[in-house]
């Protein structure tokens, strides 16, 4: 697709989710670079079943911005579960303010994500290559974010798990949710309490998607929630427990 192609698809697009702020000047450029890259390397790559701009553009660029607005300034964030980068991409050249550390369990796409940082000239993503219910065991990593996030991970009850014991008592776990959100929250009730979690907000919203076959397969959630004490020492469990007896 040729640039201006490009730019007009994803003006209108991000005028379309309430996203105008962040098409603007390099960050239009950066997010072009990006989605060449991006389509570039799935050919090599799973990265991502979507393999066409205007997809890049909605399903991933737009859907990731859409929590922009719910992280402070100067954020020092995880993203769990980060694959091909989203939405640390997106949200590192939207938000140059925040500090961004993808963290996945397959080597290959963090180094992915760290090489396309790279190329785009973002000095504010760092990468980890770790599973979460180790690392957040370790001193290093727990309790140290401001804000951790994660997109089409795993059910509420299980991110949960793996991703409050890396939030700072009184940060945000942020949680990216499509069309089965509100089931994943009622199944979550003990987890949200024994992780010592209070909700602040659901942003419940359809993204516009043009390709979406339906309205429910837009209907987007997230769910904002408040640390509210530090997470219990037995938190994460090892994997093999969290899978069989979720919280």
């Amino acid at each position: 697709m040729e640039k201006q192609e490009f730019f007009k698809i994803s003006e209108q697009v991000f005028a379309d989710n309430n996203l105008s702020e962040f098409w603007q000047g390099e960050k239009r450029d950066a997010l072009f670079d990006l989605c060449n890259i991006m389509l570039e390397q799935n050919k090599v790559m799973n990265l991502s079943a979507i393999r066409d701009e205007e997809g890049v553009i909605c399903r991933h660029f737009a859907d990731s911005l859409t929590v922009a607005k719910h992280i402070p300034e100067g954020a020092k964030i995880l993203d769990v579960g980060s694959g091909g980068g989203m939405p640390t991409l997106p949200l590192a050249i939207a938000r140059p303010d925040v500090k961004i550390t993808a963290l996945d369990a397959t080597a290959k796409k963090t180094a992915y994500v760290l090489a396309t940082a790279e190329k785009l000239g973002l000095t504010n993503v760092s990468v980890v290559s770790a599973r979460a219910e180790e690392l957040g065991q370790t001193p290093e990593y727990r309790e140290k974010y401001d804000v951790v996030c994660a997109r089409a991970v795993a059910e509420l009850r299980i991110l949960a798990e793996w991703c409050v014991p890396f939030a700072k008592k009184g940060g945000l776990f942020i949680a990216m949710k499509g069309k089965n959100g509100k089931k994943e929250l009622e199944d979550a009730k003990n987890a949200v309490k024994t992780l010592l979690l209070h909700m602040e907000n659901d942003d419940e919203f359809t993204l516009c998607d043009p390709s979406a076959k339906d309205e429910a397969e837009a209907k987007r959630h997230i769910f904002v929630f408040r640390k509210t004490a530090p997470t219990p020492a037995k938190y994460p469990r090892r994997n093999a427990q969290i899978q069989k007896k979720p919280l």
